[in-house]
């Protein structure tokens, strides 16, 4: 399991990020786990290598769908250096890291349920549809001010909230809210409640 300073996804890690080129063309003749990754890209906007391959040709494969414009390629370089494959083109890195943590909690929801993404606007980063119910995704990350949010997020009949810790804000949520931390979402899917406690895995 991996510790909160050790997500991936966490803006500590202080990455540079680094752009390849990407000439957006018509899509030739695609197999189907190319199609198939293509539509989870452009579902989730974007995801690295290692959340959607499974061995090096996959991998390859992604760098052709790149050359061929069919994607946009991405580098995290820090401590190690991360492939990302993504629908559109990125320029800032939090709203990247935001990105890639949700199309984690994606992947995990998968495992269990069928899952629809519907965007998002302004602080609600999408909704995803599961279960019979429609949840808004809120992300935060290190530096986020979230005095407000109990505030912002009142009006809402219910929210999950992906964070890199437990925010002594979130107990003030007056309204039906579940957390994931992103130490748990490489591993498993655990939501808590905005006292701490753990209500469920999956």
């Amino acid at each position: 399991m991996l510790s909160e300073e050790n997500s991936p996804f966490s803006t500590l890690k202080q990455y540079d990020l680094i752009a390849y080129p990407c000439y957006p063309r018509p899509p030739g003749n695609l197999s189907l786990w190319e199609m198939e990754t293509l539509s989870f890209l452009e579902d989730v906007g974007a995801a690295t290598y290692f959340q959607i391959t499974s061995g090096s040709k996959q991998k390859r494969k992604l760098d052709s769908l790149n050359r061929a414009g069919l994607m946009y390629k991405y580098q995290l370089k820090g401590e190690r250096s991360i492939n990302i494959a993504a629908s559109r083109p990125y320029s800032d890195l939090k709203t990247l890291l935001k990105t890639l943590v949700f199309t984690q909690l994606v992947i995990k929801l998968k495992e269990s349920f069928p899952v629809q993404i519907i965007p998002g606007s302004n602080f609600i980063h999408a909704y995803l549809a599961f279960n019979a119910k429609t949840f808004p995704v809120i992300i935060i990350r290190y530096g986020d001010n979230v005095s407000m949010l109990p505030l912002l997020v009142r009006s809402l009949e219910r929210l999950i909230i992906i964070s890199e810790k437990l925010e002594p804000e979130f107990n003030k949520i007056s309204v039906p809210a579940r957390i994931v931390l992103d130490k748990d979402l490489m591993d498993s899917l655990i939501f808590y409640l905005p006292d701490g406690s753990k209500e469920r895995a999956c």
